[in-house]
């Protein structure tokens, strides 16, 4: 097996890509201790360079590509439910006076969004597992890892500070039980402790199976996970807000919502470029079934101009959601446009669905072929 075979690309690559992403998201809130009148401008930085862009991102393979089209019609159409499930929400608000649909369902796409995180991360250790050529008892053992990895924070988060932000009526911690609330404190990093314990056993039980370099791919990718979810929502959220002019709401948590995507969306422009040069690169077989995913793909720069355009429309939306200050820091409390809201939750909640669907490499064997994973198969089967 060659050096290269193991990574999704390479070792460079995914080394500053897939799994250097957590280093420069873990800058942000250094820089906002530093410096925090700047938090507002990492904000929107955030959201045109790398939140807005990455939506973009899933319609490049999708909806633009005339093949994939014309293999997904009915999935493709369906899909766009997602779009009037935030209407729904507007319309029952405003029948039903007092009622909270419109931030009920919000929060549902919240916890849905760091569902889809651990997914994807799920998702490149099956990658990694899968091409270290690993036996299933032990695939299987970094797959829960990793699950445990970005899991066990993320319940610190909503339990002990989330919960009590977005609901008012939730009770503070200090006002629980002492017995409980030592409990929601400690759990989740006892978990923590444990899951590193586990993926170092793993790791050592991997070496007999796979090649020296092999072996340490999938635990080297399980450790940064672990290492970044327990910095970001075990230190870093309990010192929120960063941000002194920080109203409350969203804008409590105005430093995690930057970083529990930021490196999710690093990961996913890297495995949609990685897919995109794969598929639409010159001289790629079919290239003249591609439509017009095949002049945007095929390039680096227009993927990027075509990405950075859709990131300036996505902010453009989220300014009119009312909750956030402008890149200087000036905050004017408004009421949520209702189009604004309906687009942003209809655009999120679609991509993570569509998101679910794309990304199956054991149902397509096109994405198996641009990840490396069916000429592995193959090989194995002939060794065998």
């Amino acid at each position: 097996m060659s050096r290269s075979s193991i990574w999704v690309r390479s070792p460079r690559y995914d080394l500053a890509f897939i799994m250097g992403g957590a280093l420069l998201t873990l800058l942000v809130p250094v820089a906002g201790i530093g410096f925090p009148a700047l938090i507002p401008f990492f904000l929107w930085a955030w959201l045109i360079l790398f939140e807005g862009s990455h939506f973009w991102a899933t319609f490049s393979r999708t909806y633009i590509d005339r093949d994939f089209r014309r293999q997904n019609p009915g999935f493709l159409t369906w899909s766009l439910v997602f779009f009037l499930f935030p209407v729904l929400m507007v319309v029952l608000d405003r029948q039903n006076s007092g009622s909270h649909y419109m931030e009920l369902y919000g929060f549902f796409i919240f916890l849905w969004s760091l569902y889809h995180n651990a997914r994807q991360h799920f998702g490149f250790m099956s990658i990694y597992s899968n091409k270290s050529g690993l036996p299933s008892s032990i695939k299987d053992r970094f797959k829960f890892a990793i699950f445990a990895a970005v899991i066990a924070p993320q319940i610190f988060f909503l339990l002990n500070l989330k919960f009590q932000s977005a609901f008012p009526s939730f009770p503070k911690r200090e006002a629980m039980d002492p017995a409980l609330s030592f409990f929601l404190n400690y759990a989740p990093k006892i978990a923590t402790g444990a899951t590193f314990l586990y993926l170092v056993s793993t790791y050592l039980r991997s070496k007999p199976f796979a090649n020296t370099e092999g072996g340490k791919v999938p635990f080297l990718y399980g450790m940064v996970c672990l290492i970044f979810y327990s910095v970001m929502f075990y230190v870093v959220a309990p010192m929120e807000p960063f941000y002194s002019a920080a109203a409350n709401g969203a804008q409590a948590f105005m430093v995690i919502a930057v970083m529990n995507s930021l490196f999710h969306n690093i990961q996913y422009h890297a495995i949609v470029w990685h897919y995109s040069d794969k598929r639409y690169g010159e001289g790629k077989s079919k290239s003249d079934d591609y439509g017009l995913a095949k002049w945007v793909g095929g390039s680096f720069l227009r993927y990027s101009v075509v990405a950075l355009f859709f990131g300036g429309v996505f902010a453009a939306i989220v300014w009119n959601l009312g909750d956030w200050p402008s890149v200087s820091g000036a905050y004017t409390p408004s009421t949520a446009s209702s189009w604004a809201y309906c687009l942003f939750l209809g655009i999120i909640g679609h991509h993570f669905y569509l998101d679910q669907k794309i990304w199956r490499p054991s149902q397509q064997q096109e994405l198996q072929s641009y990840l490396g994973l069916k000429q592995l198969n193959l090989r194995t089967s002939q060794a065998n």
